[in-house]
């Protein structure tokens, strides 16, 4: 048996971490523009689309608190077509997931879940 040892050189994009096998495409990364953060670690905030409880088969909002701030990162698909309506000026850019911390009010479950910043709104504390 004959042992093969291959080295292999990666580039990482200094924002958001990702590895890739050619230099040109992660200073294109690094040059992206990077989301301002909407949310602190503590804001209550509500989601805009409603969600399904597989336990009460209902659907609901919720309130919630954001618990983490994860990223920068590269945003997908979805995000960039659905939230952004494929806004030229915000494609591609680096953006921030919260983490929102909340209660089912349907199964009483406490529930942890990322978001992008475009799928919550603040609640404003009276």
């Amino acid at each position: 048996m004959e042992k093969i040892v291959e080295r292999k050189v990666f580039y990482r994009c200094s924002r958001c971490r990702t590895k890739y096998a050619d230099k040109a495409k992660a200073l294109q990364c690094e040059q992206r523009v990077l989301e301002a953060k909407v949310f602190t670690v503590g804001s209550r905030v509500k989601n805009i689309e409603p969600r399904f409880c597989i336990t009460g088969q209902k659907q609901y909002f919720f309130s919630g608190r954001v618990t983490k701030i994860v990223g920068p990162e590269l945003p997908d698909y979805e995000y960039e077509v659905k939230w952004l309506e494929g806004k030229k000026e915000r494609l591609g850019a680096h953006v921030f997931m919260y983490e929102v911390k909340f209660r089912c009010p349907c199964c009483k479950e406490i529930k942890e879940v990322r978001y992008y910043a475009p799928e919550l709104k603040s609640v404003c504390r009276r």
